[in-house]
């Protein structure tokens, strides 16, 4: 109590006074500094992400490079605004290690994600865009990142999947390649003009129009199966026309088959009965 009455008003005034003009006024000017510097950095990683886009460099490694390139600026700038402040960054050095080695062994699963991630990234199975189809999911990518890649499936649905799994499973990428084939199987009764559902089933894939002409489109009798006989077509499209062309091709040729009174069976079973 003698203390505090000892001190006066004034004298508290002064010790802050001092501090501010010392020891606060490098606060002040450091924080400014950082915020300044965080701010540029933004600025630069959009200016960055916008020049790669340009030169059509690949958006997975836009993506997820640019933001994490922001990142460790960032945090330099931090650890030198410390540094700046007068704290021993050795010991700070050595607390982050310290916690580093208490996470990992907390995270492992976690950590096994951030190298498979990487991983990923280096050998780039897959990129945004792409779709895969995995043990765990089928979906186009719609963002990786370090820990997870996103998947949105043919319903809208959005699928998480750590990237630890992709590394793991069977992975089908879809999109890999410029052009696919489709293969289409249609069956038609056992009747002695058969073979004229071989023409009409390629005017139709001449009549879609999208088909490629090379590799050159093929049908072959594939099967005799029991109550029908299987014919196999087999023709190439561009990948994003996919989905299209095979949708378009079962239509066209049923309605084909039909309005040319080529019967389409469906299995029957005729059961005979003895005195």
């Amino acid at each position: 109590m003698n203390l505090l009455s000892a001190i006066t008003f004034s004298e508290i005034l002064d010790i802050v006074w001092q501090w501010l003009t010392t020891e606060g006024l490098k606060v002040v000017i450091g924080g400014i500094v950082l915020f300044i510097v965080c701010k540029l950095t933004n600025v630069l990683i959009r200016k960055l992400n916008k020049r790669l886009e340009k030169k059509n460099v690949d958006k997975t490694l836009r993506v997820v490079l640019t933001p994490w390139l922001g990142r460790i600026i960032k945090f330099i700038a931090v650890c030198v605004y410390i540094g700046y402040l007068g704290f021993e960054t050795s010991s700070i050095s050595a607390a982050i290690a310290s916690l580093g080695v208490t996470v990992g062994l907390a995270l492992q699963g976690s950590l096994s994600n951030l190298a498979a991630g990487i991983v990923i990234l280096i050998t780039r199975p897959f990129k945004i865009g792409d779709k895969i189809s995995s043990e765990s999911a089928t979906g186009v990518v719609e963002n990786i990142t370090i820990m997870y890649t996103y998947l949105v499936t043919s319903t809208n649905e959005t699928v998480c999947i750590p990237n630890s799994d992709l590394t793991t499973d069977k992975v089908t990428n879809y999109n890999s390649k410029p052009t696919r084939r489709i293969d289409l199987s249609f069956g038609v009764a056992y009747t002695k003009d058969y073979k004229r559902a071989k023409d009409i089933i390629m005017q139709c894939v001449a009549d879609n129009g999208q088909c490629l002409e090379e590799p050159a489109p093929s049908i072959t009798l594939s099967e005799q199966a029991a109550s029908s006989l299987v014919f196999t077509l087999k023709v190439w499209t561009l990948t994003e026309n996919y989905d299209d062309v095979k949708a378009d091709l079962m239509e066209r040729v049923t309605d084909a088959l039909i309005a040319n009174n080529v019967e389409i069976p469906y299995n029957q079973l005729d059961v005979h009965i003895k005195n």
